[in-house]
């Protein structure tokens, strides 16, 4: 299995979340339900920290509270104290991650209880957490997760609507329309993947080229660029940077030149500014407008992606196109592996806890017997 086998399998394995969705969620929504906390704090890092930067916008909507999402060292050294009755949640897709493991180990020393989401949970971090929730990743092998991120985003959703009916925030009627609008947001990944797979032929010649690349978005889809960023970083080694619109052209745009590629993601219910800067951005780079609008007309590209009914959930779809690009590229261009002097120092980054290469080897074996790869 390659990590493209995975963007294009999240699809499937969302709708089966979606549809058991309410015991997916259900012993988050009653330990969130039973601390009764005024806001929610979410320790993550890497691509589950953007998966819950994508759906926070959501998830404060719903809940009505602020969703604060925190790195595990930041949470250690410094954001660990206010608030102090947080709802904390702690996330490793992998459950080996060394960092997240001795954040769950400093929440319990503080006498807070030490909840996990995890896509593994035999993995260690149910030796350092008090409840270990499975979120629905299924098998993916490949350390370049994709069906991870997507899942984790669409788990927060379905965790937000049902602990906000829960707790009397939502009623019946509007929990269905919330429910409706993922389903929705989901059907608009399956045409992202279409959209995407043509504009990849389309640009193909442009997007083979190692450039340093800009993303830029604001809201949920500003968790996209984060995730963009990352994966442009480890799997085609190019650097890569994301901003909000008004950030990005207040100073970062200064170092544009003919040089550098750049995606402008347009809110999903239309933003004229974001237009209007990827019409003038295409004079000077490579730019790329990534639009739920059509008939954009401009003096570059535009990728239209599918429209969803909630602009909240707008980062499902709009994750696709930098996977799907990421994954392709890594392959034709061979560059998933790190420099060798790199590679020589893994050992003593220390980031995975002892066992995690046998945990991958047991993933490879399982997506074997699952997809026939």
């Amino acid at each position: 299995m390659r990590m493209l086998d995975y963007v294009k399998l999240a699809n499937p394995r969302m709708r089966e979340n979606v549809a058991r969705g309410k015991e997916l969620i259900s012993s988050l929504v009653d330990a969130y339900a039973h601390a009764g906390a005024p806001s929610v704090r979410i320790v993550a890092c890497g691509s589950s920290r953007n998966a819950s930067f994508c759906a926070r916008d959501l998830m404060q909507e719903v809940l009505e509270v602020p969703v604060v999402i925190v790195t595990p060292e930041s949470y250690v050294k410094f954001d660990h104290a206010r608030p102090s009755d947080a709802f904390e949640v702690f996330v490793s897709q992998s459950g080996y991650s060394t960092n997240t493991l001795a954040a769950l180990d400093f929440a319990r020393s503080l006498g807070r209880t030490a909840v996990a989401l995890t896509g593994n949970p035999a993995a260690p971090v149910s030796e350092h957490a008090d409840l270990v929730i499975d979120w629905g990743v299924g098998v993916e092998s490949v350390d370049f997760v994709t069906m991870g991120v997507q899942t984790l985003v669409e788990f927060l959703m379905l965790f937000a609507l049902h602990a906000a009916h829960a707790v009397g925030r939502l009623d019946d009627e509007a929990l269905a329309v919330g429910l409706a609008d993922l389903g929705a947001a989901i059907d608009a990944h399956a045409g992202a993947l279409d959209a995407t797979e043509s504009f990849m032929a389309a640009q193909r010649r442009e997007l083979v080229r190692s450039a340093p690349t800009m993303v830029v978005g604001a809201g949920p889809l500003y968790g996209v660029a984060m995730e963009a960023c990352l994966k442009l970083n480890e799997c085609l080694k190019r650097p890569a940077m994301m901003h909000e619109p008004e950030e990005f052209v207040h100073g970062p745009e200064m170092q544009i030149d003919p040089r550098y590629q750049l995606f402008l993601l347009e809110d999903a219910q239309g933003d004229e500014r974001t237009a209007t800067l990827a019409d003038s951005f295409s004079r000077v780079c490579a730019t790329t407008l990534v639009t739920f609008l059509p008939n954009r007309e401009g003096e570059g590209p535009s990728l239209l992606l599918p429209s969803v009914r909630n602009p909240l959930m707008a980062a499902i779809p709009a994750l696709v196109p930098f996977q799907w690009m990421c994954a392709q590229l890594m392959d034709e261009l061979r560059c998933e592996d790190v420099h060798p002097l790199l590679e020589a120092q893994a050992d003593r980054m220390n980031t995975k806890a002892v066992g995690y290469a046998d945990a991958i080897h047991a993933l490879e074996a399982q997506a074997a017997e699952r997809y026939g790869a």
